[in-house]
């Protein structure tokens, strides 16, 4: 047998790692995680998206026996932390929670840092909240009836109070005027807590506010509830009707929570994370955590949470375009 030369035998390694390659690259991702993953909360700490993603984190890293590490990544109506998470490497140890937000700024920006098609991949929904229409006691206004007639009857002029232009409250409200017809003055503020404030103190008419901000205050007497913005009637309300039961025919609104991930980050790797949030969000601890904070639980896979952002972006686009509402 004639012994092999130098330049064949690197010729047979270099074969046999090829060959290899494919089943390492699959151990790989079947082996994660191996190491803490970073989740991303593009907004300060007590919002929300914060109050979500530290539920959501804890409870993914009982699953994945892992620690989930929450990093608050602030600024510009979220697109700060979410341009950063788009960035980071796509090996899943970086993930961020998303709203719909997220959606509409891709309309309300000239510039929001990332490509929202290219850059992220959805990995699952997990949650939901409704909006609550409500009314200072002082206003009289009880019902969605009570405002048509007050604003396209009488012509007085109604002010509602919101976090800032462009916010999902903000839109909630101007898809109430799109389709009853009638005109309310918006009132914008830096934050939710200013704005309820002010409709505490009778100085806003009118507010959509979170179902958690503003149901204690119904609760206590202190504001009037009209109607909530989603599809069905609210737990943590059950006697308050949704809006296309008051009238408003068509009428959906709400915040969904989600995780995206960098846009090429392995389907193996995404498969993982999306098991792993369906057993977080099968857990009766953690939904009743969640509607404890006034969340609802609401878990989609990564396709269908993709119909969902993409019909938001487009139903969002529109009305944004139709306000004629920017921010640079």
């Amino acid at each position: 047998m004639k012994p092999l030369n130098k330049n064949r035998l690197l010729k047979r390694a270099a074969a046999a790692v090829f060959t290899l390659m494919p089943l390492l690259a699959s151990a790989s991702a079947s082996a994660f995680p191996t190491k803490p993953i970073t989740l991303v909360v593009p907004f300060p700490p007590g919002g929300g998206n914060d109050q979500v993603g530290r539920l959501v984190g804890d409870y993914l890293s009982k699953e994945l026996n892992v620690p989930v590490v929450v990093e608050n990544k602030g600024g510009a109506g979220g697109n700060i932390g979410t341009a950063a998470a788009a960035r980071s490497a796509p090996d899943g140890y970086t993930i961020a929670i998303a709203s719909n937000q997220v959606v509409i700024n891709t309309s309300l920006y000239s510039n929001v840092g990332f490509d929202l098609h290219k850059d992220l991949r959805p990995v699952a929904m997990v949650a939901d909240v409704q909006f609550l229409l409500v009314s200072h006691p002082s206003t009289g206004l009880k019902s969605v009836d009570d405002i048509l007639q007050t604003v396209k009857v009488k012509g007085e002029q109604l002010n509602h109070g919101t976090p800032g232009n462009g916010t999902p409250q903000h839109l909630s409200a101007e898809l109430f005027s799109v389709l009853t017809g009638a005109k309310l003055t918006h009132i914008p503020y830096r934050g939710s807590g200013p704005a309820i404030a002010d409709t505490l103190g009778g100085h806003i008419q009118l507010a959509f506010g979170t179902l958690p901000a503003v149901a204690p205050h119904v609760q206590a007497q202190s504001l009037n509830a009209i109607a909530v913005t989603g599809t069905a009637r609210s737990l943590l309300l059950p006697q308050v009707p949704t809006m296309a039961e008051a009238g408003v025919a068509g009428y959906e609104s709400s915040t969904w929570y989600g995780i995206l991930a960098p846009a090429k980050t392995p389907d193996d790797v995404v498969a993982t994370l999306t098991e792993a949030l369906k057993r977080v969000t099968d857990s009766a601890e953690f939904r009743q955590k969640l509607a404890e904070l006034g969340y609802e639980t609401r878990y989609l896979n990564a396709e269908e949470m993709q119909s969902v952002m993409n019909a938001d972006e487009a139903k969002w686009a529109r009305i944004i375009k139709d306000v004629g509402i920017k921010i640079e």
